[in-house]
């Protein structure tokens, strides 16, 4: 499981002067350092000392690609110069005796530190330097205790929430790293939604959320039952993201996404299911029958009845693979890990294809009970491959359609489960008097790319 890291770069004097330039210049720089592992889905933070014997700038790490011969590239992004240096001495005398050892050696060579030294690390730094406290709070061992301390219920609940924002994320191509900046909200007893602890949570009233919002369908009928939302963008699209649920944490049942695209008017909605580890297996299972499994498909099956014959408007948005929008995603249970930002390994399925396999001799066990695995499963979307056909709006309801499916939200909220529901607009290009023309627009548009593309290419050596 990924989690969030700390290294400590001692920056030699032969480097000093072209890194500081690079921060002059670009904001960013990258080094040589020796080969070290850490998931780029989680947060690593750069402790750099540009002055021997102290701490001088922060900032946020990324391991790139091989530097040569047991070396890697050190990307750094975000670097905020201290407005005081910390020294190591003042570090080391705020150290408990369990971490010290492991600190101490990293202050003395450089690297990345384990876990505990990482968050040992954080409490000693704000409490030398209060002001820093705000900055790195989200990998304080205050906060790990916060979110372990939560019913088991509540974590699982916040867990699969993660999950369906990350891959509402995903489809509408929004860097899903900024998630990690997740807190543990002040009243968390309170707190109903994952959304709570983001930066980018706005509160329902917001004018811009409530606009984004009603573009979907229907939005009115299901406004009451909303606690709050995030507002995530890039240069190209914005998704508006609302959990929409009236329990306690603890006592929700599980979550749905509902995507809607608006460019298509298409809906996909996307229901989890936990596989279980037994023991003496070899992968996770998910036994059926479930009879809470065949409630929900019953409701869904009522719903495609009612939108089957609303056929599409001939236009080239409009076309679908097929036009069944509900899939079920069955992945291992989920741990609560605000610090990875990654997609959970799962098996998108169809409806239609789990018709088919709830009915396949094939997953008859031994002893006559029916188990779906990786290894008998058949086929199934991977997170990849579902990011990419939902996103491009080859499969979901068509425009017709989606008018119709609104009674379906209501219903699934009075269930007890939580519905994650993401409107992703594409950013058009301005216009009317003054403005920029089309062209002009793409061409500025197209610049950012480049750009965007450029930062890349010198950030993956």
């Amino acid at each position: 499981m990924a989690r969030a890291g700390g290294y400590i770069l001692k920056v030699s004097k032969s480097r000093q002067e072209a890194l500081l330039n690079d921060l002059d210049v670009r904001g960013l720089f990258a080094e040589a350092v020796p080969y070290f592992q850490h998931s780029r889905n989680a947060p690593l933070i750069c402790f750099i000392s540009f002055q021997p014997g102290y701490v001088t700038h922060i900032g946020k790490g990324r391991r790139g690609v091989s530097a040569g011969t047991d070396l890697s590239r050190l990307n750094v992004t975000e670097v905020v110069e201290l407005p005081e240096p910390i020294s190591f001495r003042d570090i080391r005398d705020e150290l408990d005796g369990h971490v010290y050892r492991h600190i101490d050696q990293r202050l003395r060579s450089g690297g990345l530190l384990p876990p505990a030294s990482f968050s040992a690390l954080v409490d000693a730094l704000s409490e030398l330097a209060p002001d820093l406290a705000s900055t790195l709070q989200s990998y304080s061992r205050s906060r790990a205790q916060r979110i372990s301390s939560l019913p088991e219920r509540a974590r699982d609940n916040l867990a699969e929430q993660k999950e369906s924002v990350a891959i509402a994320m995903s489809i509408a191509g929004i860097d899903k790293r900024q998630l990690a900046d997740w807190q543990p909200p002040a009243d968390m007893d309170a707190s109903t939604s994952y959304l709570d602890g983001l930066d980018a949570f706005r509160a329902r009233e917001d004018a811009m959320v409530i606009a984004d919002l009603r573009r979907m369908p229907g939005f009115d009928q299901v406004r009451e039952m909303t606690h709050g939302s995030a507002v995530f963008e890039n240069d190209f699209s914005r998704l508006t993201v609302t959990i929409a649920n009236h329990l306690p944490l603890e006592e929700q049942l599980g979550v749905d996404l509902i995507y809607f695209n608006e460019t298509f008017q298409s809906f996909v909605m996307v229901q989890y299911k936990a596989m279980e580890q037994v023991e003496g297996a070899s992968e996770a299972v998910f036994r059926f029958p479930s009879a809470q499994l065949d409630i929900e498909i019953s409701r869904m099956d009522d719903h495609l009845n009612h939108i089957r014959h609303a056929t599409g408007n001939g236009t080239r948005t409009d076309y679908r693979f097929f036009e069944n929008p509900f899939f079920l995603k069955f992945c291992p249970r989920l741990n609560f890990n605000p610090d990875d930002t990654g997609l959970v390994k799962g098996m998108y399925i169809p409806l239609d294809y789990w018709r088919l396999c709830a009915t396949d001799e094939e997953l008859v066990g031994p002893r006559g009970g029916r188990a779906l695995t990786y290894s008998n499963v058949g086929r199934h979307l991977n997170n990849t491959e579902f990011v990419q056909v939902v996103s491009k709006g080859w499969i979901g309801t068509n425009a017709a359609q989606s008018a119709l499916l609104i009674p379906l939200i209501r219903e699934v909220i009075q269930t007890g489960r939580a519905v994650t529901l993401a409107v992703k607009i594409d950013k058009r290009p301005p216009d009317g008097e003054g403005e920029s023309s089309l062209e002009e627009w793409m061409n500025a548009e197209g610049t950012r790319a480049d750009e965007s593309v450029q930062i890349r290419l010198n950030e993956s050596f």
